[in-house]
């Protein structure tokens, strides 16, 4: 009998402890799931907010700022994570030092002085050595046909134009300005020597500066297009 008895007591106390904490478990669960809800929709704010807020930067202040070294490691990452057909891998990344940037805006004034005249080399020299921030982006050449619009060579190319995306982004996102360039320097062998790598190997996206920015950020530039102006639902 004292056996039952202490059985019936053990049950009793499980029955109620089911019945104060089960309301309370429910009640935590639901908080917990409501939560994990919102962050999506928070989560796509910040992306949508981050995309439409991201201006090309003219105007840069002359040093870069504290821990843009680890930013721009952070932002490479980004970019190595772009859609990738075939998984080529086909980006490279060329941090360039002050030797480098040197002989890359010597050589760009070199350019411009031979079609525009010496003073508009000058002129171009000047305004390029005062960019802070300078990463060069190029892409692995492969043996296919560039022409071909399903070949490898054109689904790199268009990979490597992601990466740029998610590296400007990333950085925009930690307080740092881009602005891609692709002028006539970028395509001249003699870049690739100065950047150090092989013309017949790898060509090159562009080359990204980068910095604090001068001021506030650019207003949004009155698209010519609205969404409906470019979206058609096909049946």
């Amino acid at each position: 009998m004292r056996s039952i008895i202490c059985i019936l007591v053990a049950a009793a106390q499980l029955l109620a402890t089911d019945a104060f904490t089960t309301p309370q478990t429910t009640i935590t669960t639901t908080t917990r799931s409501s939560k994990l809800n919102a962050r999506p929709a928070a989560r796509s704010r910040e992306v949508h907010k981050n995309i439409l807020s991201r201006r090309t930067i003219n105007e840069f202040e002359p040093t870069l700022p504290d821990n843009w070294e680890k930013a721009l490691e952070k932002s490479i990452e980004a970019a190595i994570y772009a859609p990738n057909h075939k998984r080529t891998e086909p980006w490279r990344f060329y941090l360039l030092g002050p030797k480098s940037i040197e002989k890359v805006c010597q050589l760009n004034a070199d350019i411009v002085a031979s079609k525009k005249g010496e003073e508009a080399g000058q002129k171009k020299l000047k305004r390029w050595l005062q960019m802070p921030g300078w990463l060069v982006v190029t892409c692995v050449k492969g043996d296919d046909d560039f022409n071909n619009p399903t070949s490898l060579a054109r689904e790199d190319y268009a990979a490597c134009c992601c990466a740029v995306q998610n590296l400007c982004l990333s950085l925009h996102s930690q307080g740092i300005g881009t602005k891609w360039t692709t002028g006539p320097v970028n395509f001249d062998d003699r870049f690739a020597e100065a950047v150090g790598f092989a013309p017949d190997k790898e060509f090159t996206v562009g080359t990204l500066w980068f910095g604090s920015a001068v001021g506030s950020s650019p207003s949004p530039p009155l698209k010519r297009l609205a969404v409906e102006g470019t979206f058609t639902k096909v049946e």
